[in-house]
Protein backbone atom coordinates (compact mmCIF):
# COMPACT_ATOMS: atom_id res chain seq x y z
CA UNK A 1 0.00 0.00 0.00
CA UNK A 2 1.11 3.60 -0.66
CA UNK A 3 2.77 5.52 2.53
CA UNK A 4 1.24 8.87 2.73
CA UNK A 5 1.05 10.76 6.19
CA UNK A 6 -2.66 11.17 6.25
CA UNK A 7 -2.72 7.53 5.09
CA UNK A 8 -0.59 6.23 8.44
CA UNK A 9 -3.39 8.38 10.72
CA UNK A 10 -6.17 6.82 8.94
CA UNK A 11 -4.58 3.05 8.50
CA UNK A 12 -5.28 3.61 13.24
CA UNK A 13 -9.29 3.80 12.66
CA UNK A 14 -11.12 1.45 14.88
CA UNK A 15 -13.93 -0.63 13.66
CA UNK A 16 -15.70 -3.89 14.15
CA UNK A 17 -16.85 -6.30 11.53
CA UNK A 18 -19.01 -9.72 11.44
CA UNK A 19 -16.91 -11.40 9.01
CA UNK A 20 -16.03 -10.65 4.81
CA UNK A 21 -17.06 -12.73 1.76
CA UNK A 22 -14.18 -12.73 -0.60
CA UNK A 23 -16.32 -13.35 -4.11
CA UNK A 24 -19.54 -12.18 -3.50
CA UNK A 25 -21.60 -11.81 -6.88
CA UNK A 26 -24.50 -9.72 -6.42
CA UNK A 27 -23.40 -6.36 -4.33
CA UNK A 28 -22.59 -4.31 -6.64
CA UNK A 29 -20.50 -4.96 -9.96
CA UNK A 30 -18.26 -7.47 -10.80
CA UNK A 31 -16.80 -9.89 -8.41
CA UNK A 32 -16.79 -8.11 -5.08
CA UNK A 33 -15.02 -8.54 -1.40
CA UNK A 34 -17.57 -7.74 0.82
CA UNK A 35 -17.13 -6.50 4.44
CA UNK A 36 -19.82 -7.28 6.72
CA UNK A 37 -20.13 -4.53 9.80
CA UNK A 38 -21.97 -4.75 13.00
CA UNK A 39 -24.00 -2.81 14.60
CA UNK A 40 -27.81 -1.28 13.00
CA UNK A 41 -30.35 1.12 14.34
CA UNK A 42 -33.06 -0.77 12.42
CA UNK A 43 -34.91 -4.29 13.31
CA UNK A 44 -35.95 -5.34 10.01
CA UNK A 45 -39.27 -7.97 10.31
CA UNK A 46 -36.79 -9.83 7.59
CA UNK A 47 -33.48 -9.47 8.05
CA UNK A 48 -30.93 -11.95 7.02
CA UNK A 49 -27.79 -10.76 9.23
CA UNK A 50 -29.23 -11.02 12.82
CA UNK A 51 -26.06 -12.26 14.16
CA UNK A 52 -24.55 -8.70 13.21
CA UNK A 53 -27.33 -6.63 15.28
CA UNK A 54 -24.83 -6.88 18.28
CA UNK A 55 -22.28 -4.33 18.40
CA UNK A 56 -19.08 -7.08 19.23
CA UNK A 57 -17.87 -8.71 16.24
CA UNK A 58 -13.94 -8.29 15.22
CA UNK A 59 -12.40 -5.01 16.10
CA UNK A 60 -10.02 -4.61 13.68
CA UNK A 61 -8.19 -1.35 12.37
CA UNK A 62 -8.79 0.12 9.19
CA UNK A 63 -5.14 -0.81 8.06
CA UNK A 64 -5.24 -3.96 9.23
CA UNK A 65 -8.58 -4.25 7.13
CA UNK A 66 -7.33 -2.97 3.86
CA UNK A 67 -4.24 -4.89 3.90
CA UNK A 68 -6.32 -8.08 3.92
CA UNK A 69 -9.03 -7.15 1.23
CA UNK A 70 -6.21 -6.10 -1.13
CA UNK A 71 -4.79 -9.21 -0.63
CA UNK A 72 -7.97 -10.03 -2.55
CA UNK A 73 -7.70 -7.46 -5.35
CA UNK A 74 -6.57 -10.09 -8.18
CA UNK A 75 -9.90 -12.03 -8.07
CA UNK A 76 -11.77 -8.36 -7.76
CA UNK A 77 -9.82 -6.54 -10.61
CA UNK A 78 -13.08 -5.87 -12.43
CA UNK A 79 -15.40 -5.40 -9.42
CA UNK A 80 -14.22 -3.97 -6.23
CA UNK A 81 -15.20 -3.91 -2.24
CA UNK A 82 -18.66 -2.99 -0.92
CA UNK A 83 -19.27 -2.22 2.66
CA UNK A 84 -22.37 -4.21 3.60
CA UNK A 85 -23.80 -5.36 7.45
CA UNK A 86 -25.62 -5.19 9.65
CA UNK A 87 -25.46 -0.82 8.77
CA UNK A 88 -22.13 -0.09 7.58
CA UNK A 89 -23.33 4.12 7.80
CA UNK A 90 -23.52 2.97 11.92
CA UNK A 91 -19.80 2.85 11.15
CA UNK A 92 -19.49 5.79 9.16
CA UNK A 93 -16.10 7.08 9.90
CA UNK A 94 -14.43 3.52 10.23
CA UNK A 95 -15.89 2.76 6.77
CA UNK A 96 -14.96 5.99 5.24
CA UNK A 97 -10.86 5.43 6.79
CA UNK A 98 -10.84 1.71 4.87
CA UNK A 99 -12.31 3.56 1.95
CA UNK A 100 -9.51 6.50 1.61
CA UNK A 101 -7.32 3.58 2.11
CA UNK A 102 -8.20 1.59 -0.80
CA UNK A 103 -9.38 4.49 -2.98
CA UNK A 104 -5.29 4.91 -2.95
CA UNK A 105 -5.04 1.85 -4.27
CA UNK A 106 -7.59 2.16 -7.39
CA UNK A 107 -10.31 0.28 -5.98
CA UNK A 108 -14.27 0.63 -6.58
CA UNK A 109 -16.00 1.27 -3.35
CA UNK A 110 -19.52 0.23 -2.95
CA UNK A 111 -21.64 0.93 0.26
CA UNK A 112 -24.78 -1.61 0.93
CA UNK A 113 -26.84 0.58 3.10
CA UNK A 114 -30.46 1.31 4.75
CA UNK A 115 -29.92 4.80 4.69
CA UNK A 116 -30.99 5.48 7.86
CA UNK A 117 -28.17 6.88 9.28
CA UNK A 118 -27.04 10.35 9.48
CA UNK A 119 -23.72 12.74 9.88
CA UNK A 120 -21.15 14.38 8.84
CA UNK A 121 -19.34 11.22 8.26
CA UNK A 122 -22.19 9.65 6.36
CA UNK A 123 -21.42 12.49 4.13
CA UNK A 124 -17.82 11.77 3.88
CA UNK A 125 -18.58 8.19 3.33
CA UNK A 126 -21.23 8.68 0.36
CA UNK A 127 -17.82 11.20 -1.09
CA UNK A 128 -15.56 8.11 -1.23
CA UNK A 129 -17.69 5.64 -2.78
CA UNK A 130 -18.59 4.98 -6.16
CA UNK A 131 -21.82 3.47 -6.31
CA UNK A 132 -24.69 3.51 -3.36
CA UNK A 133 -26.86 0.58 -2.78
CA UNK A 134 -29.96 1.25 -0.97
CA UNK A 135 -32.62 -0.02 0.62
CA UNK A 136 -35.68 1.50 0.37
CA UNK A 137 -37.91 -0.90 2.40
CA UNK A 138 -41.33 0.18 2.24
CA UNK A 139 -43.22 2.62 0.50
CA UNK A 140 -45.15 4.28 3.67
CA UNK A 141 -44.23 6.08 6.73
CA UNK A 142 -46.77 3.34 8.59
CA UNK A 143 -44.95 0.29 7.36
CA UNK A 144 -41.59 1.44 7.77
CA UNK A 145 -42.28 1.76 11.31
CA UNK A 146 -44.26 -1.17 11.76
CA UNK A 147 -41.97 -3.46 9.77
CA UNK A 148 -38.15 -1.50 10.86
CA UNK A 149 -38.61 0.64 13.39
CA UNK A 150 -37.26 3.26 11.20
CA UNK A 151 -38.50 6.32 8.84
CA UNK A 152 -38.88 6.37 4.93
CA UNK A 153 -38.49 9.95 5.10
CA UNK A 154 -34.36 9.47 6.62
CA UNK A 155 -34.43 6.98 3.18
CA UNK A 156 -35.08 9.91 0.87
CA UNK A 157 -33.01 12.21 2.45
CA UNK A 158 -30.05 9.61 2.15
CA UNK A 159 -30.95 8.87 -1.55
CA UNK A 160 -31.09 13.27 -2.25
CA UNK A 161 -27.42 13.28 -0.74
CA UNK A 162 -26.45 10.52 -2.87
CA UNK A 163 -27.42 12.65 -5.67
CA UNK A 164 -26.29 15.70 -5.26
CA UNK A 165 -22.77 14.49 -4.60
CA UNK A 166 -23.69 12.95 -7.92
CA UNK A 167 -23.16 8.75 -6.93
CA UNK A 168 -24.54 6.47 -8.84
CA UNK A 169 -26.97 4.10 -6.87
CA UNK A 170 -29.02 0.88 -7.08
CA UNK A 171 -31.86 0.12 -5.18
CA UNK A 172 -33.29 -2.48 -3.48
CA UNK A 173 -36.73 -3.52 -1.80
CA UNK A 174 -37.72 -7.19 -0.83
CA UNK A 175 -40.99 -7.85 -1.90
CA UNK A 176 -42.93 -10.40 1.01
CA UNK A 177 -46.40 -11.94 0.30
CA UNK A 178 -49.06 -10.38 2.31
CA UNK A 179 -47.01 -6.97 3.22
CA UNK A 180 -46.00 -4.74 -0.02
CA UNK A 181 -46.19 -7.34 -3.41
CA UNK A 182 -48.63 -5.94 -4.85
CA UNK A 183 -49.30 -3.72 -7.91
CA UNK A 184 -50.46 -0.68 -5.77
CA UNK A 185 -46.69 -0.91 -3.76
CA UNK A 186 -44.74 -1.39 -7.00
CA UNK A 187 -46.27 1.58 -8.49
CA UNK A 188 -45.89 3.87 -5.54
CA UNK A 189 -42.59 3.02 -5.21
CA UNK A 190 -41.86 4.15 -8.86
CA UNK A 191 -43.68 7.01 -8.27
CA UNK A 192 -41.20 7.59 -5.20
CA UNK A 193 -38.09 7.12 -7.45
CA UNK A 194 -39.15 9.10 -10.11
CA UNK A 195 -36.80 12.19 -8.97
CA UNK A 196 -33.59 10.38 -8.69
CA UNK A 197 -33.89 8.09 -11.90
CA UNK A 198 -30.87 10.20 -13.45
CA UNK A 199 -28.60 8.26 -10.73
CA UNK A 200 -30.34 5.10 -10.38
CA UNK A 201 -28.62 2.59 -12.56
CA UNK A 202 -30.78 -0.85 -11.24
CA UNK A 203 -33.90 -1.20 -9.40
CA UNK A 204 -33.99 -4.58 -8.09
CA UNK A 205 -37.15 -6.56 -6.15
CA UNK A 206 -35.82 -9.20 -3.89
CA UNK A 207 -38.19 -12.24 -3.51
CA UNK A 208 -38.11 -12.86 0.49
CA UNK A 209 -36.70 -15.70 1.48
CA UNK A 210 -36.57 -17.31 4.75
CA UNK A 211 -32.94 -19.26 4.83
CA UNK A 212 -32.29 -17.42 7.66
CA UNK A 213 -34.25 -19.19 10.14
CA UNK A 214 -31.52 -21.37 11.38
CA UNK A 215 -29.80 -18.27 12.45
CA UNK A 216 -32.11 -17.03 14.99
CA UNK A 217 -32.95 -20.24 16.53
CA UNK A 218 -29.42 -20.52 17.11
CA UNK A 219 -29.32 -16.82 18.42
CA UNK A 220 -32.77 -17.70 20.30
CA UNK A 221 -34.63 -14.80 18.26
CA UNK A 222 -37.91 -15.00 17.19
CA UNK A 223 -38.24 -14.28 13.64
CA UNK A 224 -41.18 -12.05 12.49
CA UNK A 225 -41.77 -12.96 9.49
CA UNK A 226 -41.50 -16.96 10.22
CA UNK A 227 -45.47 -17.41 8.85
CA UNK A 228 -44.84 -15.61 5.30
CA UNK A 229 -44.42 -17.79 2.44
CA UNK A 230 -41.34 -17.11 0.18
CA UNK A 231 -41.80 -15.26 -2.59
CA UNK A 232 -42.35 -16.80 -6.16
CA UNK A 233 -40.08 -15.91 -9.16
CA UNK A 234 -42.94 -14.86 -11.29
CA UNK A 235 -44.51 -12.63 -8.73
CA UNK A 236 -41.06 -10.94 -9.14
CA UNK A 237 -41.23 -10.89 -12.55
CA UNK A 238 -45.03 -9.81 -12.75
CA UNK A 239 -43.96 -6.86 -10.54
CA UNK A 240 -41.04 -5.71 -12.49
CA UNK A 241 -42.48 -5.02 -15.38
CA UNK A 242 -44.04 -2.06 -13.88
CA UNK A 243 -40.47 -0.68 -13.82
CA UNK A 244 -39.62 -1.58 -17.66
CA UNK A 245 -40.02 0.61 -20.26
CA UNK A 246 -42.61 -1.57 -22.58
Amino acid sequence: MKSFPELSILRSEKGRISGIQSLGGVDGPGVRAVVFGVGCPLRCAYCHNPETWAENGEEITAGELADKLLRYKPYFANGGVTFSGGEPLAQAKFFSAVATLLKAEGVHIATDTSGSVKGEWVDRLIDKCDLLLCDVKFTSEEDYKKYTGGSLSDVLEFIQKVCLANKRLWIRQVIVEGVNADEENALKLKKILAPYMANIDKIELLPFRKLCLEKYERLGLTFPFADKPETSSQKIKELEKIFSNE
